[in-house]
């Protein structure tokens, strides 16, 4: 059975950056735009799909994650959000609950980790994890029975489908963005090493640790530049382990749910009704919700 693990960032911002701000909360007056892209999304998703188990993932480690304590510069290219911005990620929250959604943020796993966390245990159960994203890091959890899927924007693809586009393994993805460095995240890669050096070594070698066995292997490679790598790689040895510790996804989460925790038991209809009213959307949702499957009366919110 298939469970639908969602980097809920991902599509809350691509709404936030691309939709009018046509939406306004009345109490507050905050734009509500995001929460709206975000509620369609979420829609759409449980109309074409009809999920059994379907968990969110959001993001509240920034400045607090246990990353931050392993390097000060991690991230810090990234703001936290102001109080508009806040109120419509709470609110993303909020209508996860009242669809009846499973989600969860830590402040100090990142939303990342608490995707592998879960994967790891609804493979326990025999589960199919669908990670649904675009980020290039979730790629790194994608096993041989897995999907990955940007809803809306492409088909679920495959391990074997990811790798041939990628040119590596899908487990070698933390490799990679340790060796030639993710500006998105703040972290240093080795000076001199690219993408394309990076994947040439990673088509030679499993990964960082096999690489620095065999450094005195290295100038042999058909590389360009070969002579120098060992000297590069390691004259930047604690920097590039570091690097592949801030780029791996953690899996061993014990507060992630299992299987069971992450199921969908139908939407709660008065409270769906009454957030949208919360959220200036009138009855712009009404039709598509009633459409789904609904909670039965006094089912308890989780």
């Amino acid at each position: 059975m298939q469970a639908y693990l969602i980097d809920s960032s991902i599509y809350i911002f691509r709404s936030y950056f691309s939709l009018p701000d046509n939406w306004q909360a009345p109490e507050s007056g905050y734009s509500t735009h995001a929460v709206y892209g975000f509620a369609g999304f979420l829609l759409d998703l449980l109309r074409q799909k009809q999920p059994e188990h379907l968990f969110c993932a959001f993001d509240e480690s920034l400045g607090s994650g246990f990353r931050h304590q392993l390097c000060a510069n991690y991230k810090s290219n990234r703001e936290l959000p102001d109080e508009a911005l806040a109120f419509q990620l709470n609110a993303c929250r909020q209508l996860c609950r009242v669809l009846g959604i499973r989600e969860m943020a830590s402040n100090i796993f990142e939303a990342d980790d608490l995707i592998g966390g879960v994967a790891s245990k609804v493979r326990q159960d025999n589960g199919q994890p669908v990670f649904v994203s675009r980020d290039k890091d979730l790629i790194q959890l994608v096993q041989a029975s897995d999907l990955y899927w940007d809803f809306g924007k492409s088909q679920p693809k495959t391990q074997s489908e990811l790798e041939a586009e990628l040119d590596i393994g899908c487990g070698q993805m933390a490799d990679l963005l340790a060796l030639m460095g993710d500006s998105s995240d703040s972290i240093a890669g080795v000076p001199g090493i690219g993408a394309k050096t990076a994947r040439q070594l990673l088509s030679h070698y499993p990964g960082i640790d096999a690489i620095m066995e065999h450094l005195d292997q290295l100038q042999d490679l058909p590389i360009r530049g070969a002579k120098k790598l060992a000297d590069k790689l390691n004259s930047h040895r604690d920097q590039l382990f570091l690097a592949l510790q801030l780029a791996t996804i953690v899996t061993d989460v014990d507060e992630a749910p299992t299987l069971q925790g992450i199921s969908w038991q139908g939407i709660h209809q008065d409270a769906f009704e009454l957030f949208c009213e919360e959220m200036g959307f009138g009855t712009a949702f009404t039709a598509r919700a009633n459409s789904l499957k609904q909670r039965s009366y006094g089912t308890p919110m989780r």
